[in-house]
């Protein structure tokens, strides 16, 4: 008997997350499904294939849509694109409120209980929208995901990207929020160190945007999660479309985002001004600060550092003063056995 552990469905990234958005867009008809396989007893299944059939029920139980897939684990995770394999994932999939998915593994039971789509997938209905939908027009943009996405490794990652329609100069604040975790697992040894921030590039982040996280490789092995907030204003010259990206750079380590909400809202430039935002900075190919003692030490120039800073740093502190003693114990156990 198989178990299943949902851990992601979203929307396949076919083109800009801004063009996803608008009700104009053309909408893609596969989506990316991502899940981790185990056995009764919840120890994953052996790397190997499986056929694994998809099917989507609506609130009569009905089987409005189904595929079959064959899929490789990886310690039981997998990733298929449903809609890619001869079913597309039509208007007519998500024609009502309610919808269910059922998944069954090599002929076996189908898996209990089914998971019920949250919004995200109702993207691919816009036949219908009403006024009262449209909400990416000249003023205000936003983007809701209740879905992981495990970063890349050493490299940008595009969590969310959106496009502001601005009528004039003035003004558009940025506003994203998430949750950043050491998942499937923060393993002992190894740091789990990423930033994340808000961006007018996909490919760096602004000096005041790469917000931390970052769990010691002395903490024992386990699930680490820390919400997370940041707010941004990016000056706009004149009227036109503007593009805005919610990052994360993964250092080292196994790190994914979730829960996330990415907002962008336009204000005229007679309603005040604000100070530009610092360039962004490419993240540093130097991997000697992922020791755990340097992330924070990049802002003892800053004379604007804040209580979580400080905080930050005595963690730190302590956290060598343990390790020294520890390699001074060590030393004295040599010298005594010489």
């Amino acid at each position: 008997m198989f178990r299943f552990i949902f851990l992601l469905i979203t929307l396949l990234v076919l083109m800009p997350m801004s063009s996803i958005m608008s009700v104009y867009a053309e909408v893609p008809s596969t989506m990316n499904y991502q899940g981790r396989l185990t056995d009764s007893s919840g120890n994953p299944v052996p790397d190997t294939s499986h056929n694994v059939s998809f099917k989507i029920y609506d609130e009569s139980n009905a089987v409005v849509w189904e595929e079959l897939h064959i899929i490789s684990t990886t310690d039981g995770f997998f990733t298929v694109q449903l809609g890619s394999n001869g079913w597309p994932l039509t208007d007519d999939v998500f024609d009502q409120s309610e919808r269910w998915l059922g998944i069954t593994v090599d002929g076996d039971q189908e898996i209990s209980p089914r998971t019920q789509f949250n919004a995200v997938p109702y993207a691919f209905k816009t036949g219908d929208i009403q006024s009262s939908d449209i909400i990416n027009g000249p003023g205000v943009a936003a983007f809701s995901g209740a879905f992981y996405i495990f970063l890349e490794d050493q490299d940008y990652t595009v969590l969310c990207s959106l496009t502001i329609d601005c009528p004039d100069e003035g003004f558009v604040m940025a506003v994203a929020h998430g949750r950043i975790a050491a998942l499937p697992q923060h393993t002992q040894g190894t740091d789990s160190y990423a930033t994340v921030g808000i961006s007018d590039s996909p490919s760096a982040l602004p000096g005041n945007q790469d917000l931390d996280f970052n769990i010691n490789s002395a903490a024992p092995t386990g699930v680490y999660s820390i919400p997370f907030g940041m707010t941004s204003m990016f000056t706009v010259d004149s009227t036109g479309s503007y593009t805005y990206y919610y990052l994360a750079y993964e250092y080292s380590g196994s790190v994914s985002v979730a829960d996330m909400q990415f907002n962008l809202v336009y204000f005229p430039a007679a309603y005040g001004t604000v100070d530009p935002v610092p360039p962004p900075v490419k993240a540093s190919d130097d991997t000697s600060r992922l020791n755990g003692f340097g992330p924070i030490e990049y802002k003892l120039n800053d004379t604007q550092i804040t209580a979580s800073d400080i905080y930050q740093l005595e963690q730190e502190l302590n956290a060598l003063k343990t390790k020294i003693e520890s390699l001074q114990k060590q030393i004295e156990e040599i010298r005594r056995s010489d």
